[in-house]
């Protein structure tokens, strides 16, 4: 019996969204596209089918699509590929739209719930002023912080932590919704800048709240899991070894680690949340203390979630393996400090053409996939 899932989107550019159908196609699964038209992803030979999302597409318009798609392929999971794909499909379960069948909508919850796990947890995990306390309930450190809603108390929480201080929106990706400040004054005009409405919040008229992070210096490594039942299948962990800007850039050149106490915090998370299907955990090292710290969640595919191959921890076989009742495999034995580290493409290239990485380091460009890597090629012609 073939396997389906379904891959949502609502970005167009997304790397990690473009570079998993390949590694789902690999794993036995037939993939369905939920994306706008101009997406790299649509692009990919993997894809089997696309349901493509007009670009001026309203939240109940992306509903129609949904449904449509999911009556038409029957799929096994959803996998959202970004932020924005992550909160519509927690808010059709915490606070659906007026007017919905019931049937439909227990439909809709018994898929998402299916895909993506227990409910009671979905604002924590993603909500950047709720994870701080689940975090601490389940024993896993997160940088001293404190949640503020107006500029007088994020002055006075930064004084109390310290300058520079981050300071986050409840919903961001990417750098978005982030600033790190060093003054009172940077401070002030971040807020002010972070309490606007964001396209995020979903029309929501949400209390105002921030979170004022203290800046913890070191090394930024990441764990990329796949779950079932709350409960691990597999993961691999890498380092953001090039990045393509300072602070808050995007990594352009991995290095694959062994990161023991982030794997040992990213299960606690797991099942402690009860999380299933992909997502990937954050964490600062602290460089004095050696102390891992919890940055975020990410509910969904990142851009580097398909080198797990690599390292021999394929996410999407590992889950097909589950869905079909087999036992784990034991991973091969390929020691991820052994493998070093991959150049992303395009983002590499398109941060320095002439970078001494491409050219010293493997650079994982999808070279059985023409159309894909045409697209990539096409986006420094349109940057």
């Amino acid at each position: 019996m073939t396997r389906n899932v379904l891959l949502v989107s609502t970005a167009s550019q997304w790397l990690g969204t473009a570079r998993m159908p390949r590694a789902f196609a690999n794993a036995g699964f037939a993939v369905t596209l939920i994306a706008p038209r101009d997406s790299l992803a649509a692009k990919s030979r993997h894809v089997s089918r696309v349901a493509y999302l007009s670009p001026t597409a309203t939240p109940m318009e992306w509903l129609l699509l949904l449904v449509q798609t999911i009556d038409s392929v029957s799929p096994d999971m959803l996998v959202p590929c970004d932020e924005m794909a992550v909160r519509l499909l927690f808010t059709l379960v915490l606070a659906p739209p007026s007017g919905i069948e019931p049937v439909l909508q227990a439909r809709l919850v018994d898929i998402i719930e299916r895909s993506m796990g227990d409910p009671s947890h979905y604002a924590a995990s993603i909500d950047k002023t709720l994870l701080p306390a689940a975090a601490a309930e389940l024993g896993v450190q997160m940088p001293p912080c404190a949640v503020a809603n107006g500029v007088e108390d994020a002055l006075a929480h930064a004084a109390a932590l310290g300058y520079p201080v981050v300071v986050k929106q409840r919903f961001g990706f990417a750098g978005r919704g982030v600033a790190v400040v060093s003054s009172r004054d940077e401070l002030a005009a971040a807020v002010t800048t972070l309490l606007r409405p964001d396209q995020l919040d979903l029309g929501a008229r949400l209390p105002p709240r921030l979170l004022v992070q203290a800046f913890i210096v070191g090394p930024h490594h990441s764990q990329a899991l796949v779950a079932q039942g709350g409960e691990p299948l597999a993961s691999f962990a890498w380092e953001r070894f090039v990045a393509t800007a300072p602070v808050k850039g995007q990594t352009s050149v991995v290095r694959f680690v062994r990161s023991p106490a982030t794997l040992a915090n990213s299960k606690t998370l797991a099942r402690g949340l009860r999380l299933n299907g992909f997502f990937n955990v954050q964490f600062v090292i602290d460089e004095a203390t050696g102390i891992p710290y919890l940055l975020e969640i990410n509910r969904r595919v990142v851009t580097h979630m398909h080198l797990g191959e690599r390292v021999g921890r394929d996410l999407p076989r590992a889950l097909m393996r589950a869905l079909e009742g087999l036992p784990a495999e034991v991973p091969t034995a390929v020691a991820e400090d052994a493998v070093g580290k991959v150049v992303v493409f395009p983002r590499e290239w398109l941060r320095d053409r002439h970078s001494r990485h491409l050219v010293e380091l493997p650079v994982d460009v999808p070279w059985d996939d023409p159309a894909l890597f045409a697209a990539m090629l096409a986006l420094q012609r349109d940057g």
